[in-house]
């Protein structure tokens, strides 16, 4: 606990390992994971542990700023002939 104290939360590998642990099914451990890392859980499919990771990756990368909503997109000059 000494890491959420601290403001560290831990590893979503570490949280989804506890979670089957304590008799959790893989799909419900995945889904407390995300839930418990900010993302929306809904009745749907349930989430994947290498889902989660996957967006929290990207959440980190739009809010450090080194990935933007137009990044991947080609300039309008280079679409436009003249």
């Amino acid at each position: 606990m000494a890491a959420l104290e601290q403001g560290n939360p831990p590893a979503t590998r570490e949280t989804y390992r506890a979670l089957l642990l304590r008799g959790l099914t893989p799909g419900e451990a995945a889904n407390l994971t995300a839930y418990l890392s900010g993302i929306e859980v809904g009745h749907g499919r349930p989430w994947r542990l290498a889902d989660v990771d996957r967006l929290l990756f990207l959440r980190e990368l739009c809010r450090s700023g080194r990935i933007g909503a137009d990044d991947g997109l080609q300039p309008m000059e280079s679409l436009v002939s003249r």
